[in-house]
């Protein structure tokens, strides 16, 4: 039986950003067999790099990973600016190339078996699968119990299987050399970036430039704007996609499971996806370990959900017009407020439904 295949695994993982690595990582914990795959080491993702400070700690990250630590983030819509204090709570940036490559090579030292090379098709059975990954050598048969679709959001394992990708948005952005800055700048508003947002955010000595795109709507006409105002005109202009968090979205299938941008797990609004891939995979992990697959969507749902229905709400709620962008900075000027919204996105207040969002705004504006 060996003979037919060059690998025989628990699960196979394909992709090796975040999501993938993490979930490597936390499956040797528990001595599970696992191999990473790849498709290019020096693979650069497109990412403004923002991450919470606190993933060095809570996942054993070389803290020298991180470029700059932010306590500051200055916003603007087109009538109001504010600037929010994240001092209790910074963020971090890095480089993904390197973030990514030293998750991977950690990953490796821990008892993952770790290959560059493209997920072509795979074959479901009863008790197990069948993938087939084209290395730069040679085609690999792999026999594993589960495979993990961590491949990003442009994910082939989930096209193969359910013919869908997941949902998306598409942003532009370039990389200005040699400017650095010291905060992350929001720019909301339709002469920023119609229904969403513009960054500006530091990268290494650089700085990113950067706007999500609704497809109906003039957002690649404002992104040149933005570009001129910073003088950035003349760097080049590049894209890639950002997940749509989907509360329908597909866990597990023909032992099959999803993690990271694959799954769509990107905080609505804020965006966040590599903080909330990697504790999806540590939840992801716990469903391997215990050979229960619907144990993922069940934890995730009980940890996260609640918290990605509120910011989906609030994205809606207060990027759809110039309008509520503007009452939502007029919103952070009060520091008292800007403290409680702050607890909610470092997770130490519940978080509120759609309805509760609305009151409270309405009653905040009305009594002043």
């Amino acid at each position: 039986m060996n003979e037919k295949f060059d690998f025989i695994t628990n699960t196979l993982i394909i992709g090796g950003g975040p999501s993938g690595s993490t979930l490597a990582r936390e499956l040797n914990k528990y001595n599970i067999d696992n191999i990473l795959i790849e498709k290019n080491f020096d693979y650069d993702k497109p990412c403004g790099g923002g991450i919470k400070a606190i993933v060095f700690e809570e996942f054993n990250i070389p803290r020298e990973l991180e470029t700059k630590r932010i306590t500051n983030l200055n916003l603007f819509s087109t009538l109001n600016s504010a600037n929010f204090n994240i001092k209790k709570a910074p963020l971090s940036i890095v480089l993904r190339k390197e973030f990514d490559h030293k998750l991977r090579l950690i990953a490796k030292e821990e008892g993952t078996t770790l290959i560059e090379g493209k997920y072509k098709s795979v074959a479901y059975f009863k008790d197990y699968v069948i993938a087939n990954i084209k290395t730069k050598d040679k085609l690999l048969t792999i026999k594993a119990n589960f495979i993990v679709g961590a491949d990003g959001v442009k994910s082939n394992v989930k096209k193969d299987l359910l013919d869908i990708y997941p949902k998306s948005f598409l942003t532009n952005y370039v990389i200005v050399k040699n400017k650095a800055i010291d905060s992350c700048e929001f720019y909301f508003g339709s002469k920023y970036s119609p229904k969403r947002y513009a960054w500006i955010f530091p990268h290494g000595d650089d700085i990113s430039i950067g706007s999500i795109f609704e497809n109906d709507s003039n957002a690649k006409e404002v992104f040149e704007e933005l570009l001129k105002e910073n003088k950035a005109n003349n760097f080049k202009r590049k894209g890639f996609y950002i997940p749509n968090w989907d509360e329908k979205s597909i866990f597990y299938k023909n032992r099959v499971f999803f993690v990271g941008d694959a799954a769509g797990q990107t905080l609505p609004f804020t965006y966040e996806g590599i903080y909330y891939s990697m504790k999806s995979a540590r939840i992801l992990s716990n469903a391997i370990v215990k050979n229960d697959p619907k144990l993922y969507e069940k934890e995730w749902k009980q940890t996260f959900e609640k918290t990605f229905k509120s910011y989906h709400w609030a994205e809606k709620f207060f990027l759809y017009s110039d309008f509520m962008s503007n009452k939502m900075l007029q919103f952070f000027k009060n520091k008292a407020l800007q403290e409680k919204a702050r607890q909610y996105w470092d997770n130490k207040s519940k978080p509120i439904n759609a309805k509760d969002i609305v009151i409270k705004f309405f009653k905040y504006f009305f009594k002043r």
